[in-house]
């Protein structure tokens, strides 16, 4: 599969971002029931992201897009600064097509790469509880796990079914 990874300063169709925002959230809204927390909405959730996309686009937020040589959307991955020199790594998705060619590989070192270069020293991430697949990635990078950090992006109701990591970098 040829697909294009690109950092974009706005995503060129938002609808299409915004369905692949409520894919997301279905998944991860999944895992959180399933680690004993509650169920939200997903749609309402892709709603909010987009609401607040100021947060994960230039000049303080990064937002990569993977899509496929016809513009179909399959990834992506956005970073949020949240200080000066530290940013936090949030909605990564693969979609269930694209899986298992690196991809996801691919976006996440594409934003650690690109945190670099926004001056970040540290960055920061949480995922859900027994959400195996993302745990072996942020492990495989030196991540490690810390208690919830103040400027998390999800609420402290959500604390005891999620794990938060971080990550120095030289």
């Amino acid at each position: 599969m040829s697909l294009k990874l690109e950092f974009v300063s706005e995503p060129p169709d938002p609808a299409a971002f915004e369905a692949l925002m409520r894919e997301y959230y279905g998944v991860m809204i999944d895992k959180l029931v399933a680690a004993g927390g509650p169920r939200h909405d997903a749609s309402d959730m892709a709603r909010d992201t987009m609401a607040h996309l100021d947060d994960l686009l230039p000049p303080d937020g990064r937002m990569l897009l993977a899509t496929e040589p016809d513009g179909t959307l399959v990834g992506c991955g956005v970073i949020r600064k949240i200080r000066a020199d530290a940013a936090e790594l949030k909605r990564m998705y693969v979609r269930p097509r694209a899986q298992g060619e690196g991809l996801g590989r691919r976006l996440f070192e594409m934003r650690i790469a690109e945190a670099r270069t926004m001056g970040c020293r540290s960055l920061y991430a949480d995922t859900v509880k027994g959400n195996t697949a993302m745990l072996s990635m942020y492990e495989k990078f030196g991540f490690t796990y810390i208690p919830r950090y103040p400027e998390n992006a999800n609420g402290p109701e959500l604390e005891p079914y999620l794990v938060y990591l971080e990550h120095h970098m030289s």
